[in-house]
């Protein structure tokens, strides 16, 4: 008998605690936002993106003028050796370029997302938000909680 009032007053004593702690606590701030709406409306995201689209065509019509190439040859009866080379030169050409714009696009791309993520930091310390969590992570979240609008009229007054 003496154990099992031991037992409820050590449970009673832990719950009284934990409220009493609870209750002196302030709750974390949590707001969430929807990250890939503020990658997409980024201005520097969005400059790099149709530079990477601009590129991207160039070699594409490169890549097309090939393949016209190859086509007039098949039109006019080359040797399906030659044919075959200017297949294998599109292949080619066609992982260069991919290179090419891997190489100059995905350390500028890391790079803004960094300074994103810098300026996020800096509005959470700023509006003294405890968590700033990504949207798409989320089971729910009520709307009250999404501050999208206002960091990306943060992100681009900055």
């Amino acid at each position: 008998m003496k154990k099992v009032s031991i037992i409820i007053g050590a449970v009673s004593l832990s719950i009284f605690m934990m409220f009493f702690y609870g209750a002196t606590q302030e709750s974390p701030k949590i707001v969430f936002v929807d990250v890939n709406r503020i990658t997409q409306e980024y201005p520097k995201m969005v400059e790099l993106n149709e530079r990477y689209k601009a590129d991207f065509q160039y070699y594409q019509n490169k890549l097309n003028e090939l393949t016209k190439e190859l086509e007039n040859m098949q039109k006019s009866g080359a040797s399906q050796t030659d044919i075959e080379k200017k297949q294998n030169e599109i292949l080619t050409r066609r992982q260069q370029y991919e290179q090419l714009l891997q190489n100059e696009y995905q350390p500028k791309m890391q790079e803004t997302l960094n300074e994103i993520a810098d300026k996020i930091d800096k509005y959470a310390k700023m509006m003294g938000y405890d968590y700033i969590m990504n949207k798409q992570m989320l089971v729910y979240g009520d709307d009250a909680y999404d501050i999208t609008d206002q960091l990306v009229k943060f992100l681009k007054a900055q």
